[in-house]
Parts: structure tokens; C-alpha cells; sequence
């Protein structure tokens, strides 16, 4: 039976993830193609994976600590987790504007 051909089957389109959703949704807010959209996402695949990480912390505290926790703690967590997240916006824009950038380069250099 080693004389059967077998067809390439049509690669159904995987799923967006949250980020590249988000990134999908600025590009068509800047009015871009879905061509476009597409390349631009797949360059940034290992980039959004990277950048869609999340902390996991967890830990156990005694009822005696709890107090402290509350007042010193958990306020300082949530400032760090709201820096990192801004950070992390400013650096998926630098991302999304350098593609959009090397994208137009290269279809000017296809003209």
C-alpha cells in the first residue's frame, strides 16, 4: 500500500489567543488588512507567548499575619502587578509599531 497518495488537507485557522486578540483589534483600528494582521501576528507568535506569562503566587499566611499582610503586603504586590502591566502595554505597542514599521518597508520594497 505504499503507492497511496495522500492530499494536503486545508489547515483550519488556529484560534487567537487573548493577546493576539488585542493586537488584532489595533491593527484594525489602524486600518489595517487582514493580510496584514496575519503577518504581523505570526512574527509576534513567540513574543506573545512569552508576554502572555502570569505570576503564581501563592502563599500561606498565618490568621496572626494576616493583618500585616493586608497593610503592608498585598498593597505593595498590587502596585508591582500594575507597573509590570503597564510595562508590558508599552512594550507590546514599541513591538506592534516596529512590525507595522518592517511590514511597510517590505511592501514598498515589493513595488
Amino acid at each position: 500500500m505504499s503507492n497511496i497518495l495522500t492530499f494536503p488537507v486545508k489547515e483550519q485557522p488556529k484560534e487567537r489567543t487573548p493577546l493576539e486578540t488585542i493586537v488584532e483589534q489595533e491593527l484594525l483600528d489602524l486600518g489595517a488588512d487582514q493580510y496584514m494582521i496575519d503577518v504581523v501576528i505570526e512574527r509576534m507568535e513567540k513574543f506573545l507567548a512569552l508576554a502572555s506569562f502570569e505570576f503564581d503566587l501563592k502563599m500561606k499566611v498565618s490568621k496572626e499575619c494576616l493583618e500585616e499582610m493586608n497593610e503592608n503586603v498585598f498593597p505593595a504586590i498590587s502596585e508591582m502587578q500594575a507597573s509590570v502591566r503597564d510595562t508590558m502595554n508599552e512594550i507590546l505597542t514599541e513591538r506592534v509599531l516596529h512590525e507595522i514599521r518592517l511590514y511597510n518597508l517590505e511592501m514598498q520594497a515589493v513595488r
